[in-house]
């Protein structure tokens, strides 16, 4: 896998988001309609505000549930539970407060600007 991509609405507010997870995305991005950065063994994740317009003008954006979980990795319970509560006071929705699951691992989802719910985990 080379890249994944994340069709966005709005791009200033969906960086700020990712910013907020602990991306580095350069400064000004948000006035670009596509965006990308390394986000480790070569794998880029970027962000597109136009691709669906200009190339697949038919699509149905979907509706409901989730189909991509992107997972960070914050190192501790302690992370988890601030980053989930800076994310959910910044008024993005918590899909799920931080629990933890039979396998040991401590975690918590909340959805990005754009529906995508996102993995924080711990252990």
């Amino acid at each position: 896998m080379s890249m994944i991509g994340l069709l966005v609405e709005d791009m200033e507010r969906s960086l700020a988001f990712y910013r907020a997870l602990g991306l580095t995305i350069p400064e000004g991005a948000e006035e670009e309609a596509h965006v990308e950065v390394e986000i480790g063994g070569e794998v880029i994740l970027f962000w597109d505000a136009a691709f669906d317009a200009t190339y697949d003008p038919e699509r149905e954006k979907p509706r409901g549930g989730y189909w991509i979980l992107p997972e960070f990795f914050v190192g501790s319970r302690e992370a988890v539970d601030a980053l989930y509560g800076k994310l959910v006071s910044h008024g993005h929705p918590g899909h799920r407060p931080p629990f933890e699951t039979h396998f040991g691992a401590y975690m918590a989802m909340v959805d990005d600007p754009d529906g995508n719910t996102v993995l924080l985990t711990a252990g």
